[in-house]
């Protein structure tokens, strides 16, 4: 279980730190080919690594209820 939680956290850090390259990187890229790859990449990829994470974390609630229940 300690694996699963430190996936989730460093999943969690990398998907922060690749949040606030993004937001600087639009302050300077604000044309119409980033606002291509901002809805076709970013915003995908954004909405599926959250959902990843909310699944694991939910994972790992199950996993430790599990384990709980085999004490």
């Amino acid at each position: 279980m300690n694996g699963l939680n430190a996936g989730i956290t460093q999943l969690n850090d990398a998907r922060q730190r690749l949040h606030q390259r993004w937001e600087a990187a639009k302050l300077v890229w604000n044309d119409p080919v980033r606002w291509n790859f901002e809805r076709k990449y970013w915003e995908p990829l954004a909405q599926q690594t959250q959902a990843t994470q909310r699944e694991l974390e939910q994972l790992a609630t199950v996993i430790a209820k599990a384990r709980q229940m085999v004490k």
